[in-house]
């Protein structure tokens, strides 16, 4: 890796019990499969756009839960995704805390089994403290604060190599009740 900061992140990462992989919707779908989350699989996974992205987190705690308290997503960002000159936009903020997020969920199951798509963005709450470069690399971290039945309560943020807190993020996902409501 070319960042040593993250080269750094990644290589701790792999002296302990941690999964390290690219973001799961950053990967080529054969053809005919699901269409699912173009808009980041496709529009954003890019050179100019969103140009790396990979996820690590604790293997899944046992079941029922399959419980990952945090992950944490290394995203290099290119000017293509700028609102102002040199700062992200702000919305494409938002899809960061979001989509880091969501993987977050999708991740708690038996590894041997798919990713968990059964459950939607309920609300996102987006605090924005400081421009976020683009281009440029950062880190979002992403922690369970509690699931209550359906409902998975998370906070995330996302981060700069010094660790400084440059957006802030509040997310409810709601699990659905069966597949016929996808």
């Amino acid at each position: 890796m070319r960042i040593p900061w993250c080269a750094k992140l990644l290589q701790a990462a792999g002296d302990r019990d941690v999964i390290v992989k690219v973001h799961q919707n950053r990967v080529v779908q054969p053809t005919g499969s699901t269409r699912s989350n173009q808009f980041v699989r496709e529009t954003l996974n890019t050179p100019d756009t969103i140009a790396a992205w990979v996820t690590f987190h604790a293997k899944p705690g046992p079941p029922p839960q399959y419980r990952i308290d945090e992950a944490i997503s290394l995203i290099t960002l290119k000017r293509g995704v700028a609102g102002f000159p040199g700062c992200l936009h702000g919305g494409a903020t938002a899809l960061l805390l979001d989509e880091a997020t969501g993987m977050h969920v999708a991740a708690q199951r038996d590894t041997a089994e798919p990713f968990n798509m059964g459950f939607r963005t309920a609300s996102l709450k987006v605090t924005y403290l400081k421009s976020i470069p683009a281009p440029g690399t950062v880190l979002v971290r992403s922690k369970i604060v509690r699931v209550d039945g359906r409902k998975n309560y998370i906070e995330a943020q996302v981060e700069d190599e010094h660790g400084e807190a440059l957006a802030k993020g509040e997310v409810l996902y709601i699990a659905i009740k069966s597949q016929s409501q996808i």
